[in-house]
């Protein structure tokens, strides 16, 4: 008896079936990707809600802080303020992490004054720019391309195409920006630190090294945002600027050890400053409670009471200094930097604000930053305690 062949109907039909099997793996493997793309997508709208809640509920934590160190003590403000302390830094809202820093603009180099005032005073904000450029990233020796330490001839000359950037025909900067108003004044000064990107150099990608903090091998190099500002008065608050800041006040470079006594001085116990020695160094002196520590200066004249060993009015005339024009111990100008992440994602805000007696707050600029926030161990600012 003869076997039968299988049909080839039937073996077209497994053919079928397999073909269509495929097809449906395909088909389900996609649905599969695409309903994880939707969810991941889902949960990332639903992390970026929380964190904009977050910090739009921790930037009114910093308002509240403000306002209150405002009522307390109108008179001056100082690193030790509560809106600079521990626990203003770093908190948890849910499933929201927040990263925060309060930055007194009043500490920093305001660039307006190159080109507001009489010539003279022009003159001599050049010439601070010129050292603060100088000295910001001394001792870091890589290409200044790179993070590197510019030399003087480089410092003036990035000092005069950034005078001449601000005063340049017709300067309403490249970058949208609100009109500057109040003490600011000039409508040519820019609202934006980043504008200064657009200062022409030789090198195209110069300032964006400048401006921003740099990962220089191991070390993390400072960048121009720590010390120079757009807002404010133009007078530095000698109770939070940084060293870098205060040592370009001094045009004699013997003088400049006077910078340090001067962060020393503020941060030393107020029981030894009666004694008329310099400051103590070490750790700064702190309160609980978040209330004032060390010894702030509350007067600029108080720079040549006897505090500071030697530093006398001689020593600030030969350098050029008036206490009165280029000095203050309270600050009105602040920006605030919040960063808010989730395990899937992250914001950073960034607002600039003046506190206003009668209004409460004056918004400068609200905008979404994108450049890592780094801390530096070097010239950092202590952080009042509990």
């Amino acid at each position: 008896m003869t076997a039968r062949r299988p049909s080839r109907k039937r073996g077209f039909a497994l053919l079928l079936v397999l073909l269509l099997v495929s097809i449906a793996m395909v088909v389900v493997t996609q649905l599969a990707f695409q309903a994880d793309y939707e969810l991941l997508a889902a949960h990332n709208v639903s992390d970026m809600m929380q964190i904009e809640y977050a910090i739009d509920g921790q930037l009114e934590v910093v308002l509240g802080q403000l306002r209150y160190d405002k009522r307390q003590n109108d008179a001056t403000d100082t690193e030790y303020d509560e809106w600079n302390s521990e626990r203003m830094r770093s908190r948890r809202d849910g499933d929201v992490g927040l990263e925060t820093r309060v930055i007194d603009e009043q500490g920093k180099f305001w660039v307006g004054s190159l080109v507001t005032g009489t010539d003279a005073r022009k003159a001599r904000a050049k010439e601070v720019l010129v050292r603060i450029l100088d000295l910001f990233r001394d001792g870091i020796s890589e290409d200044k391309t790179r993070g590197g330490d510019l030399d003087i001839a480089d410092a003036e000359e990035i000092a005069g195409r950034i005078v001449r950037y601000m005063t340049r025909e017709g300067a309403s900067g490249q970058v949208p920006k609100p009109s500057t108003t109040g003490a600011a004044g000039a409508n040519d000064v820019p609202m934006l630190l980043d504008e200064l990107l657009f200062v022409d150099t030789k090198d195209s990608r110069l300032f964006q090294t400048l401006l921003y903090d740099q990962q220089v091998k191991e070390v993390t190099a400072a960048g121009l945002h720590r010390y120079l500002t757009v807002y404010g008065p133009g007078k530095v608050n000698l109770n939070t600027a940084p060293l870098v800041v205060l040592k370009a006040h001094f045009s004699n470079v013997s003088d400049r050890d006077y910078a340090q006594k001067i962060i020393d001085r503020r941060r030393q116990s107020p029981e030894s400053s009666s004694t008329g020695s310099s400051a103590m160094s070490g750790s700064p002196s702190t309160t609980t409670g978040g209330s004032s520590g060390g010894n702030p200066f509350s007067a600029v004249t108080e720079l040549t009471d006897g505090s500071i060993d030697g530093l006398n009015p001689e020593v600030l005339q030969r350098n050029g200094i008036d206490p009165a024009l280029d000095f203050d111990v309270k600050s009105d100008w602040f920006t605030v930097r919040i960063e808010g992440a989730t395990e899937r994602t992250q914001r950073t805000e960034l607002y600039a604000l003046e506190r206003v007696e009668t209004k409460g707050f004056r918004f400068l600029l609200h905008q979404e930053r994108t450049d890592r926030m780094l801390e530096l161990d070097e010239d950092a600012v202590p952080t009042a305690t509990e």
